[in-house]
């Protein structure tokens, strides 16, 4: 398998994971419950404060993710013999989360939402988001559920626990970034974000024939192939 090409996998899932029906419509509510302050009243005054506290927030979900993605390489190296079964199976779910998402079927747990009570309680600190952030990887709705169990397969189809935590990183790095570029921007970026809700059925059947084609090519055996051409590219100076 070419790391360069499960790396490139994990970001963009990172990205769908942000960009999907469940996260992006509540990232201004969040930005408001991790800060204390009305989302109304976050403007380019509080960039700064509302930055360092998103960065907490990231830091929060990144430090279970990647714990997650080490367990995964270090489970993947223990249980070797029976990997190439596991991984067919996994993508089979793939296949059937990716359904899911385009709305060809329903599977109804994953139709479940598991959201923060994000009543205001007061002024925060930083370590405050910091837990929030781990809460949210902990217990966030379950429709991020499918695109990270993608990364997980992999996670766990490379067998060591530094892979499985790099994979897990860049993971965190597709959905941390443009949360932290949300912050950063605050007062221009909310407006626009809830004008792109109107899109995001279709960034999720996007995200849903991703999915597919992944679970396709685990349950084949084609993943390697794919990457051993991708690398061929690479080296031919592409």
């Amino acid at each position: 398998m070419n790391q360069s090409v499960s790396i490139s996998a994990a970001f963009v899932a990172g990205l769908i994971s942000f960009f999907s029906p469940c996260v992006l419509p509540l990232v201004p509510v969040y930005l408001g419950y991790i800060t204390g302050t009305a989302v109304s009243r976050l403007d380019s005054s509080k960039r700064l404060t509302t930055l360092i506290h998103a960065l907490f927030f990231v830091l929060g979900f990144g430090v279970l993710f990647v714990a997650l993605g080490a367990t995964a390489g270090l489970l993947g190296s223990l249980i070797y013999p029976a990997l190439p079964t596991l991984v067919k199976v996994g993508g089979v779910i793939l296949i059937l989360f990716g359904l899911h998402l385009t709305g060809l079927v329903t599977i109804p747990f994953l139709s479940m939402e598991k959201r923060l009570d994000v009543r205001d309680s007061g002024r925060k600190n930083y370590w405050s988001s910091f837990l929030v952030g781990v809460v949210f990887a902990a217990g966030w709705t379950p429709c991020v559920g499918p695109v990270l169990s993608g990364i997980l397969m992999l996670a766990a189809d490379s067998q060591t626990v530094a892979r499985g935590a790099t994979l897990l990183a860049f993971y965190t790095l597709g959905l941390g970034l443009p949360f932290l570029l949300v912050a950063a921007l605050v007062d221009v970026a909310v407006p626009a974000l809830r004008k792109a809700n109107k899109y995001l059925r279709y960034i999720s059947i996007v995200g849903g024939a991703l999915l597919i084609v992944m679970g396709f090519l685990l349950l084949t055996g084609l993943f390697t192939q794919v990457s051993a051409w991708f690398n061929s590219l690479t080296n031919a100076g592409w």
